[in-house]
């Protein structure tokens, strides 16, 4: 983006922008779209889907060879077009009719979802590397958030050997080590994001770390953060603890839930209940629902099977929906934890590796892997009677709805769908 140019008159020009960027964002309080659809990661999306079976308006081969699926969870700007990242290592921008409008390219898979604040989008690459690009696909920063103080790692052989236990995929059978799997979160003009390296960070908008904070050992985080209406953060770490703290990165409270328990799903905040919802795995045998309110008090623990998903939030917050890997949907009372309702919905193993969404009917959206190259997008009732489904390759991103009422996801055949 600013190639030929002195770094003084670089500076001055990317300064110069952010100016107008901030007098933009003064102006227009409602220029925020990201993972789960608001800070708080509620999971209720913001328009609604017809309840007609649906039909293919189109597909994009998004040309990977070997074929690989989008699993992050697109944003959609004013125009129309998604931004969303690939296990490809690409992170897209595709216009309202499918057509690639560019590709940006990073050294892993992106797991991450990202932000889109106005005319910059946000995301994180599996290489550790928080990402800040404008609408036309140029880099106008990034920030490494891998490199640790000299006081937590000084020999790095050695660091490398004590993860290896915390990294090893056992249904795999290989290390996996990607540095960062977390959404970007937003707030009064600083991201929030976890990742390896001392865990938990606050960026401003400029790149510039605000404040950090050392969520201990194991370092490779799993799980990014929820964030309530008056700024407070709330996260958890591989060490099995979570976490509130204020804006500022003073520490409200930590409580260890489940020691290294895994901490794959993102936490949750009510913004109607006051309750935290938090979510731990041991392996892929057992999980954990955890409710916590706001001063650090416990009010309910559920024990489901392994959880690698969030929850979405019913509008009146009574009720959560969440899966495990068991292949079951649950809605779960709010109040105490009991389950009201459970269905199974698919056979196959790490068939729900997903987060359950609601539209603005109430209606639940959800995507299954059904084998190796068969998955569904499916709408439900809240008691899981089936709408409708549509059939495809297997599907581990959040299908989002677009204000006309599309829907758009990514399939592990390779292509991005439009119905």
């Amino acid at each position: 983006m600013y190639y030929g140019i002195s770094k003084k008159l670089k500076y001055f020009c990317l300064n110069l922008n952010f100016e107008i960027f901030f007098a933009l964002i003064k102006q227009s309080p409602n220029i925020l779209f990201m993972y789960l659809f608001d800070k708080s990661r509620h999971g209720r999306q913001n328009f609604k889907i017809s309840t007609n079976k649906p039909k293919l308006k189109w597909k994009r081969d998004l040309r990977t060879n070997p074929t690989y699926g989008a699993e992050s969870t697109a944003v959609i700007d004013d125009l129309g077009n998604l931004y969303f990242g690939s296990h490809s290592g690409n992170f897209y921008s595709l216009s309202k009719i499918g057509e690639i409008r560019w590709t940006f390219s990073t050294s892993t898979k992106i797991y991450s979802s990202p932000v889109l604040i106005e005319k910059l989008v946000f995301f994180a690459g599996g290489d550790g590397i928080l990402y800040c690009l404008d609408l036309e696909g140029n880099l106008v920063w990034k920030r490494d958030l891998t490199k640790p103080s000299e006081k937590m790692f000084k020999k790095k052989t050695i660091n490398k050997w004590i993860h290896f236990p915390f990294t090893y995929d056992f249904h795999k059978k290989r290390n996996i080590n990607y540095k960062c799997w977390s959404s970007p979160n937003y707030f009064e003009e600083n991201i929030y994001i976890t990742a390896y390296g001392k865990g938990l960070y606050c960026i401003n908008l400029r790149g510039e770390v605000i404040w950090s904070f050392d969520l201990g050992f194991p370092r490779f985080q799993l799980s990014g953060v929820a964030i309530d209406q008056e700024g407070n953060v709330y996260c958890s770490s591989r060490s099995g603890c979570i976490y509130s703290f204020k804006k500022n990165g003073i520490l409200n409270w930590k409580i260890l839930i489940k020691k290294n328990w895994e901490n794959w799903g993102n936490p949750v905040f009510c913004d109607i209940k006051k309750f935290a919802y938090f979510f731990f795995s041991k392996k892929e045998k057992e999980g954990l629902l955890v409710c916590v309110d706001p001063a650090g008090q416990i009010l309910w623990k559920l024990e489901l099977g392994s959880i690698r998903g969030s929850c979405a939030i019913s509008k009146d917050g009574e009720s959560i929906f969440c899966c495990d890997l068991d292949g079951y949907i649950y809605r779960v009372s709010s109040k105490n934890g009991e389950i009201e309702v459970k269905k199974k919905i698919t056979e196959a193993q790490r068939g729900l590796w997903i987060t359950p969404t609601i539209d603005l009917n109430s209606n639940i959206l959800l995507a299954t892997k059904d084998s190796n190259t068969t998955g569904r997008v499916i709408l439900m009732n809240p008691d899981f009677e089936f709408i409708w489904e549509f059939n495809t390759n297997k599907v581990l991103s959040i299908p989002i709805i677009s204000q006309e009422g599309d829907l758009f996801f990514g399939s592990w055949d390779g292509y991005y769908y439009c119905l």
